[in-house]
């Protein structure tokens, strides 16, 4: 069964509200998939603090909130899954927060995978390249990228959402079994390619 959660996650009290929801059936939770996140394009020396932790609330007190949730409803082991980004793997101008927000998920699926590995829970990550949504055709559209995500990628195009998902559902299954503390790139040889 596939619940999606919609929840503010950087507010616990709302996390807890919406994991204590999806379980009113009295089902047993074996996955969790967190994929909440925000990304904004500001030149670092102008950035405020406010703007700074915003970033960083959404994307590492959000993962840790939804984890922790999951960790405590997940009786008998079960995986998790976080969204990092290629932006953790190398310098992304104006994406200061950003970048630093996706290592620290990465590093956050790797500490939980050893913690936790004795509950039988496997938590992994996967770092997508662009992937084609409304979200990145109207940064587009509007001149917002500094260069056309598509050069960047060594198949020459975007992901396709069903391309992230895929590596997802393999990371949450039981064909990963022996998998856990990683980060998967998902990302059409972005992190090898970069334009060359």
């Amino acid at each position: 069964c596939h619940i999606e959660l919609r929840v503010d996650v950087t507010d616990e009290a709302s996390v807890e509200r919406g994991f204590d929801e999806a379980m009113l059936d009295g089902g047993i939770l074996r996955s969790m998939v967190c994929t909440a996140g925000i990304q904004r394009r500001e030149a670092t020396e102008n950035l405020s603090l406010e703007r700074w932790r915003e970033m960083l609330a959404v994307h590492l007190d959000g993962t840790f909130l939804a984890a922790r949730a999951a960790k405590r409803r997940m009786k008998d082991g079960g995986s998790m899954v976080f969204f990092s980004s290629v932006a953790e793997f190398h310098g992304w101008p104006e994406r200061t927060p950003y970048a630093v927000a996706k290592a620290g998920v990465s590093a956050m699926a790797r500490s939980l995978a050893v913690e936790w590995a004795g509950d039988g829970i496997r938590v992994n990550a996967v770092a997508p390249g662009y992937v084609d949504t409304p979200l990145v055709a109207a940064a587009r559209e509007r001149g917002e990228l500094a260069v056309d995500p598509v050069t960047l990628h060594a198949l020459g195009r975007l992901a396709d959402a069903d391309e992230i998902a895929g590596p997802v559902l393999f990371l949450l299954g039981e064909d990963s079994s022996f998998i856990t503390g990683e980060t998967l790139m998902v990302d059409g040889g972005y992190r090898i390619f970069r334009g060359k």
